[in-house]
């Protein structure tokens, strides 16, 4: 059964995620069984990265990265929601999954929450890719 989306508990700020604490970075892994995303806060506490199917369906079975498809966009989406906030979000996500998400390689990564806030200082929504 598919959540409820809950508005107040969307983020909307500067990214204090579904949770009460920040993200300090994304981690990504590719096994034999599929790929999972899992979000570190500033804790250390280690979490699966959820969907956010809710606001945007993209790939309901899961995250992807490497390329620019629909496990991509999902993975760009909720990175960014993570991030930012939903409004945000919607706005940048697609540029993210083909600059960001697209270009990371291999099995593993991480990406920090400063990486994100670096590269979202460098764009507008809007903007012409260069």
């Amino acid at each position: 059964m598919k959540p409820e989306f809950d508005q107040q508990h969307t983020p909307n700020g500067d990214g204090a995620s579904l949770t009460d604490r920040p993200a300090a970075k994304y981690i990504g892994v590719r096994t034999a069984g599929g790929a999972t995303v899992a979000r570190e806060d500033d804790a250390g506490r280690v979490r699966p990265l959820p969907l956010q199917t809710q606001i945007r369906s993209h790939s309901p079975s899961g995250f992807e990265w490497g390329y620019g498809g629909s496990g991509p966009a999902q993975l760009a989406l909720a990175i960014l929601v993570d991030s930012l906030g939903v409004p945000r979000a919607r706005e940048l996500y697609q540029r993210f999954k083909f600059q960001v998400i697209a270009r990371l390689d291999g099995d593993r990564w991480e990406l920090t929450r400063e990486d994100v806030l670096l590269w979202v200082a460098g764009h507008k929504a809007g903007e012409d890719e260069s």
